[in-house]
């Protein structure tokens, strides 16, 4: 068989050695029987010479010898099979963990200064917000620091909503100033406590001076994780802005404050293996470059605890020397024995990839014996091995489920067209979604809908999708349905190429009113937030609002929100708050 051909013996080694000493107590017992056995047979010797010839029947001897042999060769043959041979490594698919990312923004007032422009904290934002318009794919958690460290969004794929809390931001948040290092590192500590893949942390302060590099040393090494600092100062620097009046320098002990990047600092911190001190960019590439590199090294493979599970058992090689072996215990043994030959013989396939068709997928196996095709890919399936199980199936269902969870959108998109059922349907509406056609996808789901009422999930797709599909034209599915129904409003086209007023000559405070309430008949809606006064048909006490209100969500700055929880934070002792040399 090719299998023992490819033995590597410089890997051979057996799982399960600690039993090795098992084997030479039973192997003396056997021994022991068999020498019993003959001592059984003494009474041969006892029968005259002459007579021997026609008593004892001839043969019997070298049987009994071959017997012998048989069950020594049955109990090595057994016992190696037990122990656990081994000379590959398992192939199994290993659990796959993504990796996290931190940003770190520095909330100090030395970040007000300008001599980065338009000043620190402000260049630090817009390279976050570039990093993340470069879609890292990576779950992001966004903190600050000054004093006191705190979680403005914990871990999240939804970059919209740090950018959104980003904007706000301002030193005059933090309960108490200054830079507080040692309170970062701690939060930073928790965040990558039983951290299984390489994490990444994105630290944006001007302050390097308060930063300890064995500190810093000890975290990267005890979480796996890769730190890269952006200072957001200059050599030069700058004078550090009033607590109250930033167009004042901010004086101490009678001295102007000036903060410039040390040297000597960034030289420290570039030798301290795992830590990048990144040199900033005018431009985005810097952040672009980045986001690229934790986007393509975002998926690892989590290792195994146990050793041992990394190497496969191929004990179960020998259960067919055994089996053959066992046939020789029973009556017309060789009988049996031809006809499992031939079986075997006949099952042996080439491994030869030359001697293989290419388009043959259907190759049999040895294990196609056992096996059917569907319980081969289920098993494929439960190891999550999802592509190779749709390989397997047959039923259009199972092929497609299998594609879909497998990321092959486009077969799954096939499979799914062949079942006519309406779990098939549904299905394929989800993989149309998949692939960005919204406008398909709909035309699924609205069958799926028409000829099953009674499957609400597919209703509340169609309604969500419709949504989707609303937003992206720019206006609610309520608008879009007033509007069919209802006339535009009529106003006023401007002929003339001088006038850019819009109605070709200058509206008044009438006009403007008359236009507005024009407009809002037009859609059958009025904002509620335009609203000066509650409409005569609203009805007090019952809970209720007018169907013609359309409530908008009210734009409200997160930054108060924040400003309440710090102070809270550090209130209730839920934070601590780290004594810095300096308030700025």
């Amino acid at each position: 068989m090719e299998i023992w051909k490819d033995i590597d013996w410089e890997k051979f080694h057996f799982l399960r050695a600690e039993y090795l000493w098992y084997g030479l107590p039973v192997a003396i017992i056997i021994l022991l029987c068999i020498f019993l056995y003959g001592e059984s047979n003494a009474w041969k010797k006892h029968i005259a010479k002459h007579l021997q010839p026609y008593v004892i029947q001839k043969g019997t001897t070298w049987k009994s010898r071959l017997v012998y042999l048989f069950i020594l060769l049955l109990f090595a043959i057994g016992f190696i099979g037990f122990l656990g041979p081994t000379w590959s490594e398992k192939k199994a698919p290993a659990k796959k963990v993504a990796s996290k990312l931190v940003i770190a923004l520095d909330l100090s007032q030395s970040m007000l200064t300008t001599d980065v422009s338009p000043n620190r904290l402000e260049r630090a934002k817009f390279k976050i917000n570039d990093f993340l318009d470069a879609n890292p794919r990576a779950e992001t958690a966004l903190i600050v620091f000054a004093a006191s460290t705190h979680t403005v969004i914990p871990f999240t794929t939804d970059y919209k909503i740090i950018s959104d809390n980003l904007d706000g931001l301002q030193p005059h948040m933090m309960p108490q100033r200054g830079t507080g290092f040692r309170m970062l590192l701690q939060k930073l500590d928790t965040l990558f406590v039983n951290n299984k893949a390489p994490g990444k942390i994105l630290l944006f302060t001007d302050d390097l001076d308060g930063i300890d590099p064995p500190a810093l040393s000890a975290l990267v090494q005890e979480h796996n994780v890769a730190l890269n600092i952006y200072p957001m100062a200059t050599p030069t620097g700058g004078h550090v802005p009033s607590f109250y009046n930033h167009k004042v320098a901010l004086k101490d002990n009678g001295k102007v404050v000036n903060s410039a990047l040390q040297a000597d600092k960034v030289n420290a911190l570039r030798g301290i293996e795992g830590i990048t001190v990144v040199d900033m960019t005018l431009d985005k590439s810097d952040v672009t470059l980045l986001a690229e590199d934790i986007s393509d090294h975002l998926i690892f493979e989590e290792k195994p605890k146990n050793e041992d599970e990394d190497w496969e058992d191929k004990g179960y090689l020998l259960v067919i020397p055994l089996m053959v072996l066992f046939l020789f215990c029973f009556r017309k043994g060789w009988s049996l024995l031809g006809v499992v030959l031939l079986v075997s013989l006949s099952s042996c396939t080439s491994d030869n990839p030359e001697s293989k068709d290419k388009d043959n997928t259907e190759a049999f196996q040895y294990k196609d014996l056992w096996y059917t095709k569907a319980y081969q890919a289920q098993q494929e399936y439960d190891t999550k091995d999802y592509l190779a199980a749709a390989e397997g199936f047959k039923d259009p269902m199972r092929k497609g489920v299998s594609y879909y969870k497998g990321g092959n959108y486009v077969k799954a998109k096939q499979a799914f067209q062949q079942d006519s059922t309406a779990s098939g349907q549904y299905n394929l509406g989800l993989t149309y979604v998949k692939l960005g056609d919204l406008e398909q996808a709909h035309a699924v789901f609205e069958s799926v809908v028409k000829n099953n009422p009674e499957m609400a999930q597919a209703q509340q797709n169609l309604t969500s999708l419709e949504e989707a599909m609303a937003k992206q034209s720019g206006m609610s599915v309520d608008e879009s349905e007033v509007e069919e129904d209802k006339p535009n409003a009529k106003n006023k086209k401007n002929d003339s190429m001088e006038d850019l007023s819009g109605g070709g000559q200058k509206a008044t405070k009438k006009d403007m009113e008359k236009e507005r309430a024009e407009e809002e008949a037009a859609t059958g809606k009025r904002k509620g937030k335009e609203l000066d006064e509650l409409p005569d048909d609203f009805k007090s006490g019952k809970g209720a609002i007018p169907k013609n209100i359309l409530m908008r969500k009210v734009d409200d700055d997160p930054a108060l929100f924040l400003t309440r929880k710090f102070k809270y934070q550090v209130k209730k002792q839920q934070v601590d708050v780290e004594k810095t040399q300096t308030s700025w």
